[in-house]
């Protein structure tokens, strides 16, 4: 029977993405971190991928709590990971050196001084990777299990399937987008629909006026519909064009692929406010 249920822990599937995203969206930031790090430290998992989610759960605790010790581990994580390796691309490095950037430069303001980091003795694992092997293989048992190296980099087994990470800033603008763009369309929908009316106005005065001179009431009305004629034709094929650019925009920032080891991020910049993704 244990070993039954040592063999279905063994085999149990890591938390999907989608849950630990949605803890974190949901405030839960507790349960987000562990499910991040359930997730980071099970077997096949691209571990600088899936560390994205423990950093930015860390950093999000740091911003609620103020508690220098969630920024700490930000940092450690950060800095273990590019100890260690096993980087998909050089974007994806560049990525975690600049996020240890900031973490280091948030401890600095904050005045704090964090721990050593337990990660530090990894360097000897990575001269035994690099030189010739050693005669026993006990030191390495006693660290934890080894993360894909750049051969086993590729998306593993079932990548496809799981549903891409879209921040929520990136959502949200892309409906912010889409929201103007169809407003915009209603209203050229609109325009074409006061055009034709204005059109069907000035018809309708020169059919009853045939035959005879314009009465003064006629002739303002007439002047009036060919005015409102002349404004609704020019307007709508702006409405429509500047629409139709907003829609498409939102469609591309929504699905525009995330770029390996990145995340939708905001941070300040002098004396501006910078979304990048």
């Amino acid at each position: 029977m244990l070993r039954l249920v040592l063999v279905s822990t063994m085999l149990a599937p890591p938390p999907s993405e989608a849950e630990a995203v949605a803890a974190f969206n949901e405030g839960k930031l507790e349960l987000a971190l562990k499910l991040h790090r359930e997730r980071a430290a099970a077997p096949g998992v691209h571990a600088p991928a899936a560390l994205y989610g423990v950093h930015d759960s860390l950093r999000a605790l740091y911003r609620t709590t103020e508690d220098v010790a969630r920024l700490c581990e930000a940092l450690d994580v950060a800095s273990d990971l590019l100890m260690r390796g096993s980087f998909a691309s050089e974007k994806e490095r560049a990525s975690w050196v600049e996020l240890e950037a900031t973490d280091a430069a948030l401890v600095r303001k904050v005045g704090a001084k964090c721990p050593t980091p337990m990660s530090e003795p990894t360097p000897t694992s990575e001269l035994t990777s690099t030189s010739e092997p050693a005669p026993t293989t006990e030191p390495r048992a006693e660290g934890p299990a080894p993360l894909p190296g750049a051969k086993d980099s590729k998306p593993e087994p079932g990548a496809k399937d799981r549903p891409p990470w879209r921040p929520r800033g990136r959502v949200i603008a892309a409906s912010v987008l889409g929201g103007v763009g169809l407003g915009l369309l209603g209203g050229m929908a609109g325009a074409l629909m006061r055009r034709a009316q204005s059109e069907a106005e000035l018809a309708a005065i020169v059919d009853v006026a045939q035959g005879r001179e314009y009465t003064a009431a006629e002739r303002a009305a007439a002047h009036g519909a060919d005015d409102r004629y002349v404004r609704l034709h020019a307007t709508w094929p702006a409405l429509l064009a500047v629409g139709c650019v907003s829609v498409i925009t939102s469609v591309a920032v929504l699905l525009a692929p995330i770029r390996a080891g990145s995340r939708a991020r905001a941070r300040a910049r002098g004396a501006g406010f910078v979304y990048s993704f």
